[in-house]
């Protein structure tokens, strides 16, 4: 039996995502294929209110401000048993908070659609296992979200 993907997207807010989840299931494929990954993956990208980002930023993270997006990584050791038990890949979830991405898009002039798609490619990219903690990790992280964005045609249009 062939598995397939398990990506789900929540969306606990009254913000209306649907017009962001063409580019969110394209970027997801995209990142697949760039990264050579041919196992099935289970993601959850869960868009939430800046009550809740503060919440989780504060209690699993220790920091005080309401975070653009938050990641929990499930792949660890073990995870190599848990592919061959459940026949997925599990990397976690992906927290975007809706006021922060649109705060955001506004503050960088381009579209609301550029920046949810740039916080999930960045999120989906941590879960992932990449960083920007050093020049060289940013560089290569980076330029990974770009080849992303630019293949997808998702482009920071300043908005007049």
């Amino acid at each position: 039996m062939v598995m397939k993907d398990d990506f789900a997207i929540y969306n606990e807010t009254k913000f209306d995502i649907k017009p962001y989840q063409t580019d969110f299931m394209a970027i997801f494929q995209k990142i697949k294929t760039i990264s050579n990954i041919t196992d099935p993956l289970e993601l959850s990208l869960i868009i939430v209110d800046a009550k809740e980002q503060l919440a989780l930023n504060q209690k699993y993270r220790q920091k005080d401000y309401v975070a653009d997006v938050i990641t929990f990584a499930l792949e660890e050791e073990n995870s190599v048993d848990l592919l061959q038990l459940t026949g997925l890949r599990s990397l976690g979830d992906v927290f975007i908070c809706y006021e922060k991405a649109l705060e955001q898009a506004q503050t960088y002039n381009h579209s609301a659609r550029r920046e949810f798609a740039f916080l999930f490619t960045h999120g989906m990219l941590h879960i992932l296992g990449y960083d920007h903690q050093t020049p060289a990790e940013e560089e290569t992280m980076f330029n990974l979200q770009r080849k992303v964005l630019n293949d997808l045609q998702i482009h920071r249009i300043p908005i007049e």
